[in-house]
């Protein structure tokens, strides 16, 4: 049995070097300040201070990534005949 392992959050560590500092820094550097900085081991950055590169390696297919087509815009026609005079907030009953 494997022991369980910390995850290291990059993301979590970048947003605060970011709004202390105003210096924004991809996740690679990231990793790479914590390393020598010796604030994670070599064994930490490739274990548990991995870069999230999308759900492709679980999943066969990203939802995220897929295209759908959308309805054609439609147009308001405001000036059509026998529209409603309604006020602000009547006839929502």
């Amino acid at each position: 049995m494997t022991s369980p392992t910390n995850s290291i959050n990059l993301i979590y560590i970048k947003a605060a070097i970011q709004a202390a500092t105003g210096v924004s820094l991809t996740l690679k550097e990231v990793r790479q300040y914590l390393l020598e900085e010796g604030l994670i081991t070599p064994k930490q950055a490739k274990k548990e201070a991995t870069i999230f590169r999308g759900y492709s390696e679980f999943y066969d297919y990203d939802y995220g990534e897929s295209k759908t087509e959308s309805d054609p815009a439609k147009e308001l026609n405001f000036d059509q005949e026998g529209k409603q005079n309604l006020r602000f907030g009547e006839g929502l009953g």
